[in-house]
């Protein structure tokens, strides 16, 4: 019986993702989303509808599990599009959806000061009792991830990215669900999944391929000067910002506000880039 469940997922995969030239890896979405939240800072509102739709096409072909910290970038990607729209009720759920895998999210006060219909939104999120969620069952083949994370719940009252993993790793279904409609169908069997589903082949599969770790000097010095670069680059732009929205700036003033802002968050982009990659090549570099 297990078979037939494993082949029904294998033909509904290869149904589903023939829309998709390629698959693609978490870290092109990343890439996305982080030029969506760009292009949103420098009130690029083509940039951020043309980099929003990448993303939302990426998802239904991802080739590998998201993880929760990108499934949290997702979602308030998607809030703030949908404020872009003056869909409430769904920036609302998203900021929901983003609160739950990062409840400690502050939103920038630069991005949405006292009074701010954004940050309306954000605080009735913020006060939403959470609904109980539908009991997952458990997968012929392989996890049900929701959140970037092993499921033990269907949410109910806001959107979540589902993925079902098979045992081999492969990525089966991958979608955003929007809030009141049954995920996708999937092979079942008897039972619910826990928290702990797929954490053995998980660990099976790292002790197989153990990775050597070195600490670099030189990387870790450069990242340090990225990040010093990228923070003061980004409080230069979020005070031009702000005297860009004041009211009581000249209006002669804004052309050049604007042009500093964009610039200074452009460099604070590239710094912070700079500042990931080489930060994390300073951690783990290893001999392959």
């Amino acid at each position: 019986m297990r078979w037939i469940l494993v082949w029904l997922c294998m033909v509904s995969t290869a149904s589903a993702k023939s829309a998709c030239p390629e698959l693609v890896s978490t870290a092109a979405l990343s890439r996305y989303i982080s030029e969506a939240d760009m292009a949103f800072s420098t009130m690029d509102e083509q940039a951020f509808r043309t980099a929003r739709w990448s993303a939302q096409r990426a998802v239904p072909c991802l080739g590998e599990p998201i993880q929760a910290g990108q499934a949290a970038a997702y979602y308030r990607m998607e809030a703030l599009g949908n404020f872009v729209e003056q869909q409430h009720a769904q920036t609302v759920g998203f900021f929901k959806s983003m609160l739950k895998v990062a409840p400690h999210y502050l939103l920038p006060e630069a991005m949405a000061p006292d009074g701010h219909p954004l940050r309306v939104n954000f605080e009735v999120a913020q006060g939403t009792v959470p609904v109980e969620g539908k009991p997952v069952s458990r997968a012929g083949d392989g996890v049900i991830r929701v959140d970037g994370r092993v499921a033990t719940e269907f949410p109910q009252d806001r959107p979540y990215l589902f993925q079902h993993v098979s045992d081999a790793g492969i990525v089966l279904t991958s979608t955003v669900v929007g809030i009141g409609v049954e995920p996708p169908r999937y092979g079942t069997m008897r039972g619910f999944q826990n928290a702990n589903a797929g954490t053995r082949q998980e660990a099976v599969r790292v002790k197989r391929e153990p990775k050597p770790i070195s600490f670099n000097v030189p990387l870790a010095a450069v990242a340090g000067g990225a990040t010093v670069l990228s923070g003061i680059t980004y409080a230069l732009a979020v005070s031009s910002e702000t005297k860009f929205w004041d009211p009581t700036t000249p209006k002669k003033e804004l052309p050049q506000l604007k042009k500093n802002t964009n610039t200074m968050v452009w460099i604070s982009g590239g710094a912070g880039a700079v500042a990931v990659g080489t930060g994390v090549s300073a951690f783990f570099v290893g001999e392959f």
